[in-house]
């Protein structure tokens, strides 16, 4: 079974954890999912308080990380030692991914050097300040990195992550209940064709 690790902080962003843990928690056999972070409990923007499952060093050994956003969240997290020493994780061998501002924390680990990449866009200006270059677009896949920029463009990341552990018809599956009666053709081709067209091939140094 594969494992899914979402990674949250004080002020994480309610809606991209949420939504993300609600789309793969319906899935019980291809892969579970686990909340990481520094302490036990975190508390979102909104007041929320979450239990973890584990520490950010079990991140290592997942099949795929994704990261939440923040608006003071992200900020906070990343003049954290605890926070930014404790995430050792390899594109070679995992999915990475992040929704919104969670691309800060890929660009402050070094893993977007050299990539097309999103973010939410009022935090493009300050993205571009800390030297990269993101995309208004809803997601961006460049090898096993993906970056979504808005929060619901978390149904093509979470797509995205389906897709590459399992296959189409899982994409399909978890999204199921979540698309709008009557709309179901329209948000497939919305969803396949956003995916279709979000992988870009990493520049070579």
């Amino acid at each position: 079974m594969k494992t899914i690790a979402i990674v949250i902080f004080d002020e994480f962003t309610d809606i991209d954890y949420f939504l993300m843990r609600d789309i793969f928690g319906r899935e019980k056999q291809a892969w579970k999912v686990r909340v990481l972070g520094t302490k036990a409990v975190h508390v979102s923007a909104l007041g929320q308080e979450v239990k973890t499952d584990g520490p950010l060093s079990d991140a290592a050994d997942a099949d795929a990380v994704l990261f939440t956003s923040g608006q003071k969240g992200i900020p906070a997290a990343l003049a954290d030692p605890a926070f930014t020493g404790a995430l050792q994780l390899n594109p070679e061998k995992q999915l990475l991914g992040s929704v919104c501002a969670g691309s800060f924390i890929l660009h402050k680990l070094g893993l977007l050097e050299g990539l097309r990449s999103t973010t939410h866009p009022d935090a493009m200006a300050n993205f571009r300040a800390e030297g990269a270059e993101p995309e208004n677009t809803p997601i961006v896949i460049a090898g096993n990195i993906g970056t979504a920029g808005g929060c619901l463009s978390a149904m093509y990341l979470t797509g995205w992550v389906a897709q590459r552990l399992c296959d189409d018809n899982k994409r399909r599956e978890i999204h199921r209940q979540l698309i709008p009666g009557g709309q179901e053709a329209l948000f497939e081709e919305l969803i396949s064709q956003t995916l279709a067209g979000a992988y870009t091939i990493p520049e070579t140094p």
